[in-house]
């Protein structure tokens, strides 16, 4: 008896008759409708505005999401415009660079943005309290990949009836020789932690967080530097990033993104916004920096 090639089999398995019944229908997407999109970020230690506008596109839009010239973009401090931005830099970006750093907006903070052809869009924003940390190095306390390593603790006081989201980045710090002349060079570390509520970002970067529970938190680094063994004068230049609510849901989004970019079995994932129209997102930082060592 001659056997059958499986991809006749396949053939004959597929006419069955519980297939037969089924029916392909065909759906008629309705046509997309271009909205405006808006983004920006801000934090206290800026010395430049940079936001970003453009225009939706369909799945079947074969054009790519186009950045529009002709917007206005607006930031208020209250009811009061601080910022007006109506410029499309070489950046694509509305950008306005600031005499000096920007600082921290007091009250409510509205980014808002309008175009003539679409409806006006905005999110409003309260700049998180500026980050009050200490720090301690242990020196040559703790192991980073088999090899001995400082160990960096951070430890943040809680603010109470707050939700505080930290990002911390490390660089160190050389001079020529013990006794040299001053490089004036920072170097960013890639840092590893064991510590609970503690997550590594894409760059090295850590991030901790407290949602909803009012306590303190630390984070211990391991730096990779031994400063025991090194022939160098080592300084720590810690700087921690405190994060709105809202800038804190575009992170974790952002990140999980980046992460799922390349996995062809990861969920699909949505970006945060807060904008008025669900499109882009509008977030505020503070940012300080101390040196250890």
């Amino acid at each position: 008896m001659k056997k059958l090639p499986i991809f006749f089999l396949f053939l004959a398995f597929l006419s069955c008759e519980n297939f037969t019944d089924g029916v392909v229908k065909e759906i008629d997407l309705p046509p997309h409708t271009p909205q405006l999109a808006g983004s920006l970020f801000l934090d206290s230690r800026d010395t430049a505005i940079r936001a970003t506008v453009s225009q939706t596109r369909g799945i079947f839009d074969t054009t790519e999401s186009r950045v529009l010239d002709s917007a206005t973009v607006r930031i208020l401090e209250g009811e009061n415009e601080v910022y007006r931005l109506t410029e499309l830099g070489t950046n694509q970006t509305y950008d306005s660079l600031l005499t000096g750093t920007l600082g921290t907006l007091s009250g409510e903070v509205t980014f808002e943005v309008s175009h003539p052809n679409f409806e006006t869009v905005h999110a409003t924003q309260q700049f998180p309290s500026m980050p009050a940390f200490t720090a301690e190095v242990d020196y040559a306390a703790t192991t980073l990949y088999g090899e001995t390593s400082d160990a960096l603790t951070v430890r943040f006081p809680d603010i109470q009836g707050e939700n505080q989201h930290y990002i911390i980045n490390i660089d160190v710090h050389y001079r020529t020789a013990i006794t040299g002349e001053d490089t004036a060079e920072y170097y960013p570390l890639w840092l590893e932690s064991t510590s609970q509520n503690a997550m590594q970002l894409n760059g090295g970067a850590f991030m901790i967080s407290e949602e909803g529970v009012d306590r303190n938190q630390s984070i211990t680094l391991a730096t990779g530097v031994n400063t025991i063994a090194a022939l160098f004068l080592i300084e720590y230049r810690i700087t921690v990033t405190a994060l709105s609510n809202e800038a804190y849901k575009f992170y974790i989004s952002y990140d999980a993104f980046q992460n799922a970019e390349d996995n062809p079995f990861a969920q699909p994932v949505i970006l945060y916004s807060n904008m008025s129209n669900n499109i882009g997102c509008f977030g505020v930082s503070t940012t300080k920096r101390k040196w250890v060592f």
